[in-house]
């Protein structure tokens, strides 16, 4: 079994709790971590035996950037199942997101985040 890791992606959505947060965009940031069998390509060094990290991040930004949502679980949530629907060969992924800076938080946290696993 191979681990993927691909961290710090990021992107712009207009993702917030209230109507006037989900006006502006905000910035995002994503890690995951994706298992799959990908032992041919360990052994053939081709892209088409293994997933492209670059489609992974795509997955990631077009779901990030293409819908609204009021809450990170559930934003966190579409994005892990883009990814487990575009790329089946995925056997299990972990998902992590965070909204950089968030509004209307005492202490001014860098972040407020979210993990999900899939299965």
């Amino acid at each position: 079994m191979t681990t993927l890791l691909i961290g710090g992606i990021t992107f712009e959505g207009c993702h917030g709790t209230t109507s006037a947060e989900r006006e502006l965009a905000w910035r995002f940031e994503v890690d995951v971590e994706l298992d799959a069998e990908l032992s041919a390509a360990e052994r053939t060094d081709r892209l088409p035996e293994t997933i492209d990290y670059s489609a992974v991040a795509g997955t990631i930004t077009e779901v990030g950037t293409s819908r609204t949502f009021h809450l990170l679980e559930t934003l966190a949530r579409a994005l892990l199942d883009g990814i487990v629907e575009r790329f089946p060969s995925v056997t299990a992924a972990r998902i992590e997101v965070r909204k950089l800076a968030p509004p209307r938080c005492p202490g001014r946290p860098k972040y407020a985040g979210v993990r999900l696993s899939h299965p």
